[in-house]
């Protein structure tokens, strides 16, 4: 699938220079910046999804506040700690511990089942929508969500796999790096 090429990267390089000047701008218009410094996490956070999701999505969030980043960062979270979780590891090295673990493989359940219906009802909804009602021609820049969409219109996949895809992308692109 070409959304990760070369082309594709200086397509939106543009966006990305964008979204880095306007961390700068909010850091110099924060007056605790100057005075007793300021922690941008959260600030580059917002800029990691934002550059990710124009990717993707062909969408951004316009601040830290917006509920659907605040919604993803949550669950985000909530699936790194849990991946990260001693309880993880010991019921993946020693299997006979498994059936003690069961409570914390149900809320590993309940978050996958909940990130899935967000990234299905904010996002992949919204573009199969969007995509209906517009026609695009290939000149223009389609988001990775448009060519995962495309194979599946093609048989090459199902609603699934489609989520799946868009889940390990979110995780590989914004969780790992974060």
């Amino acid at each position: 699938v070409p959304f990760f090429t070369n082309k594709v990267v200086q397509q939106y390089r543009h966006g990305w220079e964008a979204e880095a000047a306007a961390v700068v701008e909010d850091v110099k218009k924060n007056p605790d910046a100057a005075l007793s410094g300021t922690v941008i996490r959260r600030r580059l956070q917002l800029m990691m999804y934002n550059n990710m999701y124009r990717i993707m999505f062909d969408r951004r969030f316009e601040s830290e506040d917006d509920p659907i980043f605040q919604r993803l960062r949550a669950l985000n979270g909530e699936r790194s700690r849990l991946a990260q979780s001693f309880e993880y590891n010991y019921g993946d090295f020693i299997p006979i511990l498994r059936p003690f673990l069961k409570g914390y493989l149900k809320i590993c359940k309940e978050v996958k089942e909940t990130r899935l219906k967000l990234f299905k009802d904010y996002f992949v909804d919204e573009r199969k929508k969007l995509g209906s009602t517009t026609s695009t021609n290939n000149n223009e820049l389609k988001c990775a969500i448009d060519h995962i969409l495309d194979a599946q219109r093609k048989g090459e996949i199902n609603e699934d796999n489609v989520l799946y895809i868009v889940e390990n992308i979110n995780v590989a692109a914004i969780e790992t790096t974060l």
